[in-house]
């Protein structure tokens, strides 16, 4: 049996970048993949994430000519060396706890864009 999913649609790649902020800690991540409810975040600099599971950030996505401002809650962390790194970038999962509804209808926008042009994940 498969553990339940929490993701909210399908995944789509997107190659874009987000400011993610928690407290004094302020980093830039590239986005791997995103979907209505969550973020896949990572850097090409070998590092250590410094933000653990249940950590809440305020990120922002930059997407072109706009940015879309979002809360979110790590998920899960992918370490350098973990076993998940075999098979998965290191990077961290976030899901998205809280957006207002403009900002909830320019991501689904941008999923419908990034779907049209072919690039689901």
């Amino acid at each position: 049996m498969t553990a339940p999913s929490h993701r909210d649609g399908e995944r789509v790649a997107l190659d874009a970048f987000v400011k993610a902020a928690a407290g004094d800690t302020e980093l830039v991540f590239r986005v791997r993949d995103l979907s209505r409810s969550g973020l896949f975040l990572y850097t090409r600099v070998a590092r250590s994430y410094p933000f653990r599971p249940g950590t809440t950030l305020a990120i922002e996505l930059f997407d072109f000519d706009q940015t879309l401002t979002l809360k979110v809650v790590v998920a899960r962390v992918v370490e350098p060396g973990s076993p998940e790194a075999d098979h998965s970038p290191t990077g961290f999962g976030v899901r998205i706890v809280d957006a207002d509804p403009a900002t909830r209808a320019r991501l689904e926008a941008l999923i419908e864009r990034v779907k049209a042009s072919g690039a689901s994940y």
